[in-house]
């Protein structure tokens, strides 16, 4: 409906129309309306009766509506203009009540609310709601009253938004700003997770009681490690809803995590003898890339992303890798972090044999008959795991081979060069993740304190 704003304003009329008393013309014109509106609702209107002519008091009207006339017949809103469309429109609409129900009669109310939605339009949605049972509102009147006070003044309200909907507009918003490694991880969470418990639900209606025993079921199935991203991903976009205006509070504020199974892959730390057993048994460039891993410590992602071009001399300037993730085709790409970015002086004999797989300088050197990085999880599956069986021990993965290098590393050097070595964030993570403690670490000083307190025992 064009309001009298977004229409103009009609030129002066003579002086007499602009007296206190306004015809029927003149307030549809005002309002924005249709003549044939303004006669359906005379009753609601400031009517003033000058024998058989129907007139409206002008001033009132506008106290009405809130809106003030300017020059002429101009007449501009007070306040947003939606306000002034929703009170014409809610103003006049008394709504439907009636009763259901057969032990309990409760009666009901139904009308209509305008509301804005998350692309700030307005829409217009039919409400119903409970207004109470037979006894707290004895009559169809007092039902009709307690209706009118829950359609309240008639100013839109923020819809309400589905979490998928939420969903998508935080993977078109945000998903670009983030690293494509982490932008996989928190969709593959949403997509498998979360979308299935709360997709359908509106994001007011979610509590944080909800999301506590969304993750306290999860934690029965799944290890800390996967419940931990559950609850990230769901409060990064509840987060990024709070921010947009469409949700009040985070209702993943404050929730801590349950008690859930450890990850299930137990690192095994080789000796020396096993890693050169199991690079004997694989052929190339499995064999090259085993040992390669073993005295690195690279990542796997790390590892399988060189290229020759990546040397110079036997210095390996670490600056890309290739993730393969979840994603058909991988991404080669950045590295996981800052820290990640590293030189490495490698033996002679390891560069020359890394360097020799590759086919020109821009091929990558542990590479596919196609030329493409190997598929690290179809290598794993297809040659490692059966070499060590077949050698009579069992590796996790390939990062395995980093907790090897770690360990055997700390007992000889200082803690702050390993971490640099292995591009670690942080000393803390190079201790409590990849530090191993093996049973032959206790016999000295066991030993030793024999030796001290019992030094005469044969």
């Amino acid at each position: 409906m064009e309001t009298a704003v977004a229409r103009g304003i009609q030129k002066p009329r003579p002086a007499e129309s602009r007296s206190p008393l306004l015809d029927v013309r003149e307030v549809a014109s005002i309002l924005g309306v249709s003549e044939s509106w303004v006669r359906r609702h005379t009753s609601g209107l400031p009517v003033v009766r000058v024998g058989r002519l129907v007139r409206f008091d002008r001033p009132s009207l506008y106290r009405q509506f809130q809106v003030k006339s300017s020059t002429g017949n101009r007449v501009e809103q007070k306040g947003d203009a939606y306000m002034f469309q929703a009170a014409i429109k809610t103003r006049y609409q008394s709504g439907r009540v009636h009763k259901r129900g057969r032990k309990l009669v409760k009666w009901y109310g139904q009308f209509r609310e305008d509301q804005i939605d998350a692309d700030g339009k307005l829409v217009r949605v039919q409400k119903n709601v409970c207004l109470g049972t037979l006894a707290e509102l004895p009559t169809k009147q007092a039902a009709k009253r307690e209706l009118l006070r829950r359609m309240g003044t008639g100013k839109p309200v923020q819809a309400d938004m589905l979490c998928s909907d939420l969903v998508t507009r935080w993977c078109e918003a945000v998903v670009p700003t983030l690293r494509s490694t982490t932008a996989t991880h928190y969709q593959y969470a949403l997509r498998s997770y979360l979308l299935p418990a709360f997709g359908q639900r509106e994001i007011k209606s979610i509590t944080r009681f909800d999301v506590e025993l969304f993750l306290a079921d999860k934690a029965k199935m799944y290890c800390r490690a996967t419940i931990r991203s559950m609850k990230i991903a769901l409060s990064r976009v509840l987060g990024w809803a709070v921010d947009g205006g469409w949700l009040d509070k985070n209702p993943c504020a404050g929730v801590q995590l349950p008690q859930a199974q450890k990850t299930k892959i137990e690192r095994m730390v080789l000796k020396p003898e096993q890693v050169i057993a199991l690079a004997s048994k694989l052929e190339e460039p499995y064999s090259t890339l085993v040992l390669f891993l073993a005295v690195t410590g690279l990542r796997i992602s790390e590892g399988v992303g060189v290229k020759a071009k990546d040397f110079e001399g036997n210095v390996l300037q670490l600056r890309k890798r290739f993730y393969q993730g979840n994603t058909p085709g991988g991404d080669y790409g950045e590295l996981k972090t800052k820290k990640s970015v590293r030189n490495l002086t490698l033996p002679t004999w390891l560069a020359d044999r890394v360097k020799s797989l590759a086919d020109g300088a821009e091929g990558f050197c542990f590479r596919s008959q196609a030329g493409t990085p190997i598929n690290q999880k179809n290598a794993l599956r297809r040659y490692i795991h059966p070499a060590c069986k077949e050698l009579g021990f069992r590796i996790g993965g390939w990062h395995d081979l980093r907790h090897t290098v770690t360990t055997w590393a700390l007992k000889k050097y200082p803690t702050k060069v390993v971490s640099e070595m292995l591009g670690h964030a942080s000393v803390a993570t190079t201790l409590q993740t990849y530090a191993h403690v093996l049973q032959e670490d206790f016999a000295e000083p066991l030993a030793d304190m024999a030796g001290k307190l019992l030094p005469n025992v044969a």
